[in-house]
């Protein structure tokens, strides 16, 4: 009888289970929208495509001459004219002479701009190995795919920070809208959405307390765009304020002095200094002088940034802050030739949009779904509560 009675109540139970309405996806869940791999996807496909469009149907690229010193000079080719339009062709020099031996002859004598160029080598060495080794003949279109694949992998980098925080990106596809992102479009072979991604996802690695994975992506994020420094001496300092000692944060020096120590090389081969090409000066000096010149593009750029700042003072978390003021003293001392045009002050606090839309990002929810409802992914339950997005 008492066989009989439970598998009775047991009946019982799966009739009312049937019965009840399965809960609703919750609203940061995959229903709502794309996952952040599709989004990668079609980011890097629609670059892609205005690429292509850019080099077989746009009129061709102007190419600057001495006045815009790098490889391809003269440009042979509608791809090379392309990527020859500003910074571009400086890395591509540098996948065509990666030991520096001939650095100043391509930029014409010049080794301040040589060694400034150098200074940030981890982009040509990509676009080294994306084109076989440096051949001219395939550099460009590799640089070109690499822009495009570099916007979804910042992409799929911010996903994983905003995860690693523990929160789920609502506009996850605006990362290619930030001005890095517009820049890398314009202005195919730029270094920003390569540093994006490797300071992204080494920032998740020191969350979810992986530090010397966190260490090699950060100084592959140094060695990319000098900087992207920021990050590990903000990480260093939020530890500092969180934890009132250094103690687990001394090794977040490494990339400052693996970056200190490649520009002894490059001096070393080159017999300038990259501080030599003078993008810094006097305290506001360069805002004053390039104030006077801005456009519509150029307010656009400044009020996302400010407007950006507001949203991490207000919800970003103590790493996210301590980061957005190191960008205060770097801004602060640039030069007229960064704060003249949009995509030099929008390409120095390029992380700043970032933050903002991870902090504007939906948080990870602690609670059990109900009975029909998908469950919370234990990776994300776990990140959640390490990142302090939601309670133990």
């Amino acid at each position: 009888m008492a066989t009989t009675s439970g598998t009775d109540e047991l009946a019982e139970v799966d009739v009312l289970r049937t019965q009840r309405p399965a809960a609703a996806e919750p609203p940061d869940g995959p229903a709502r929208g794309f996952s952040p791999q599709a989004i990668a996807a079609i980011t890097t496909l629609a670059v892609g495509l205005i690429l292509l469009v850019e080099v077989f149907l746009a009129p061709a690229a102007p190419w600057g001459g001495v006045d815009n010193p790098g490889a391809f000079h003269p440009p042979r080719s509608r791809a090379e004219h392309l990527v020859a339009k500003m910074d571009g062709h400086t890395f591509a020099a540098t996948a065509m002479d990666p030991t520096m031996a001939h650095a100043p002859d391509s930029y014409f004598g010049d080794r301040a701009d040589a060694a400034y160029r150098s200074s940030r080598p981890v982009q040509g060495w990509v676009d080294l190995v994306a084109s076989a080794g440096g051949q001219r003949s395939l550099l460009a279109p590799a640089i070109l795919v690499l822009t495009a694949v570099g916007l979804g992998a910042a992409v799929l980098s911010v996903a994983d920070l905003g995860r690693a925080s523990g929160r789920r990106i609502r506009w996850l596809g605006l990362v290619a809208a930030t001005p890095a992102g517009i820049a890398a479009v314009a202005y195919p072979g730029i270094c920003e959405p390569l540093a994006i991604a490797l300071a992204c996802w080494g920032i998740a690695a020191w969350l979810r307390d992986r530090p010397w994975e966190a260490v090699a992506l950060l100084t592959a994020a140094a060695l990319t765009r000098e900087t992207m420094v920021v990050v590990p001496l903000g990480l260093g300092l939020a530890h500092l304020i969180e934890r009132r000692t250094p103690i687990g944060a001394i090794k977040l020096a490494v990339p400052a002095v693996a970056y200190g120590a490649w520009i002894v090389i490059v001096h070393a081969r080159i017999g300038a200094w990259p501080s030599d090409y003078a993008q810094t000066g006097d305290l506001l000096a360069g805002f004053q002088a390039g104030f006077p010149h801005w456009h519509l593009a150029e307010w656009a750029a400044a009020l996302l940034l400010v407007g950006s700042a507001a949203v991490v003072a207000v919800r970003g978390t103590t790493w996210m802050r301590a980061i957005a003021v190191l960008y205060v003293p770097l801004l602060a001392v640039a030069n007229h030739q960064v704060w003249w045009v949009w995509l030099g002050f929008g390409r120095v606090a390029v992380l700043l949009p970032v933050f903002a839309l991870i902090a504007l990002g939906t948080p990870i929810r602690s609670s059990a779904p109900a009975v029909g409802a998908d469950p919370v992914d234990p990776s994300d339950q776990a990140e959640a509560v390490a990142a302090g997005s939601i309670p133990a």
